[in-house]
């Protein structure tokens, strides 16, 4: 099966686009767009989805899971409206449909940290506003965020905005991953876990620390 630097390598290739070229559609260097087609770097979240749009081909395909380009076009169905016909038992006609593919991936700690995670999937998740806002949804592993946030369960992140005093966040603290609650007490930067069994996180001035998003959803398997 084809990799995600012959996808793109590819993609670029059929539709005549110099590295040059590409680089000022996706709005990155040259060099990116190289590091990408010789599988030293893969593109961030969003920019997966914006070559998926771009070049109007399926996220599994870019992944090299498919050779299928673009299923509906295909007159196929995806994976997940055949699981969803089978279990629901609902008029599909007095529900709300509305909803938006969003990338999946493998998982973020709520307990000691997480090294970054791969991409498992696009997934559908219904509620959510067709703004222009960026999504993505990660795995949780670890019991630290435990009642609000359980073991195993899929959170949805909302990136690009700012997460305030009291709200739960996805963050990077040097080159670890973790799902918390962001505390600011006398203008220090607490990383706080619900469970009391595990201990608060202080952000120092000299730490690597980034903010991905805010938790705005949690989704739990039956």
């Amino acid at each position: 099966m084809a990799e995600i630097k012959d996808r793109i390598l590819d993609l670029r290739i059929e539709n005549s686009l110099t590295q040059s070229q590409m680089a000022k559609i996706f709005d990155v260097g040259i060099s990116t767009i190289s590091m990408w087609e010789q599988g030293q770097r893969i593109p961030r979240p969003n920019t997966l989805q914006e070559i998926c749009d771009y070049f109007n081909v399926d996220m599994d395909y870019l992944m090299g899971r498919s050779d299928i380009k673009n299923r509906y076009q295909a007159g196929l169905k995806y994976d997940w409206e055949n699981k969803k016909e089978e279990k629901s038992n609902l008029n599909i006609d007095t529900i709300n449909t509305d909803y938006i593919m969003i990338p999946l991936y493998e998982s973020i700690s709520a307990g000691y940290g997480a090294s970054n995670s791969e991409f498992i999937e696009m997934i559908p998740v219904f509620g959510l506003k067709k703004n222009g806002t960026t999504y993505f949804a990660v795995k949780v592993e670890g019991d630290s965020m435990e009642p609000k946030i359980p073991n195993g369960s899929t959170i949805i992140i909302k990136k690009d905005i700012q997460i305030e005093n009291g709200e739960i966040g996805a963050f990077n603290l040097n080159d670890e991953n973790f799902v918390k609650q962001k505390k600011v007490v006398k203008d220090r930067l607490i990383l706080h876990s619900f469970n009391l069994a595990y201990d608060d996180k202080l952000v120092n001035e000299y730490d690597d620390f980034k903010e991905y998003g805010k938790v705005v959803k949690v989704m739990i398997d039956l």
